[in-house]
């Protein structure tokens, strides 16, 4: 029996542990209809839909609207009062996680068809999701940390330590990082969800570059940990980072999987916006002299509006004008910051984050 197994079961019986990268030049070409290419999380407008799933077609350059739903015909992420936030891709399938007592909808990332889903429930108020293995993940949320089956996309148990609203996770070998909007960096035992660590002070994180160091920000400061010991490293940054738990949404990090560089969005308050990019090369500080990015007149971010496209070593991001109906899709070499291709469209999306197979 594994840990997990293990711990699903003690999740039933006690409350004493919890309360009730590859390469572009070798990745060959893919012929699934959905794989070819990298997702789009769309908000939506508020209170008038439900939000979407975009993709964007490597192959062709143009983005495809509303997969999910095209995909799986009246079918959607119900209640419209939700709001589509989060997604990631686990295990060969794609979690779109919605906030405000919305559904958690998986679907074959591949296909877009829906496997399973966590309907929208008064009882839950979602953040994001993280895969711990096969059978198991975890599911922040306003109200602490809960386990839940993949298999039956039930909910088993919560994770002692976490309590307030929490969001971003990180998985490494041996621990699984949380951010916890009152108390920083919650570290628990990837082996056995046992408390390990808080660092007070986390606003941004987590990701994790080739060298296997876990990165996150607080304050004026970019931080470093190292994934065995948890012994960290400060590195001073131009500007204040802001924690993004006002109306929450994923932190706007991500790391290179080339080389050991993450880049970040300096947004211009704890909800968003900005229009600069820094990159951070480890052990270069003269690396943040200046921004790596900066948004085309006029454009503007929203949420995580920053993504790292591993296959071809590309930085993506999504803008928008005042007004928020025209919307640009932008792709960067991520070596050099140059900009190589912009794809507008148009309607109230309010893009909130990427994600990639």
């Amino acid at each position: 029996m594994t840990n997990f197994k293990r711990l699903a079961l003690a999740a039933v019986f006690s409350v004493a542990l919890f309360s009730c990268k590859k390469d572009a030049a070798t990745v060959p070409e893919v012929s699934g209809k959905y794989e070819n290419g990298f997702f789009i999380i769309h908000e939506g407008w508020f209170g008038h839909g439900t939000g979407s799933v975009s993709f964007y077609d490597a192959g062709t350059g143009t983005l495809r609207d509303s997969i999910f739903q095209k995909e799986n015909p009246g079918k959607g992420f119900e209640p419209a009062s939700s709001t589509v936030q989060f997604g990631t891709v686990f295990n060969k399938n794609l979690y779109v996680v919605s906030k405000a007592r919305g559904p958690v909808v998986v679907a074959d990332a591949i296909t877009m068809k829906e496997v399973g889903r966590i309907p929208g429930s008064t009882e839950y108020d979602w953040r994001a999701f993280v895969g711990i293995d096969e059978n198991n993940g975890l599911l922040s949320s306003s109200d602490g940390v809960y386990l839940v089956n993949l298999k039956t996309f039930k909910i088993s148990a919560k994770l002692l330590g976490a309590t307030g609203q929490m969001g971003d996770m990180l998985k490494t070998d041996k621990y699984i990082y949380i951010i916890s909007r009152t108390e920083g960096a919650v570290i628990y035992n990837a082996s056995d969800l046992s408390l390990q660590k808080k660092i007070a002070g986390v606003t941004m994180g987590f990701v994790q570059t080739p060298d296997g160091k876990v990165w996150f920000t607080g304050g004026n400061n970019l931080y470093k940990s190292d994934p065995v010991t948890l012994e960290t490293e400060t590195i001073a940054l131009p500007f204040t980072t802001y924690n993004t738990f006002n109306a929450w949404f994923s932190s706007p990090l991500v790391a290179s999987t080339k080389e050991n560089a993450v880049f970040m969005i300096n947004i211009s308050s704890g909800w968003g916006g900005g229009k600069n990019i820094y990159k951070y090369i480890s052990g270069d500080k003269t690396s943040l002299d200046k921004p790596f990015i900066t948004t085309p007149d006029l454009q503007s971010f929203y949420k995580k509006n920053l993504g790292y496209y591993a296959k071809t070593d590309q930085i993506v991001t999504t803008t928008l004008l005042s007004g928020y109906v025209s919307n640009f899709l932008n792709i960067y070499d991520a070596k050099t910051g140059t900009l190589t291709k912009t794809v507008p469209f148009s309607g109230y999306y309010f893009p909130a984050m990427f994600a990639f197979h």
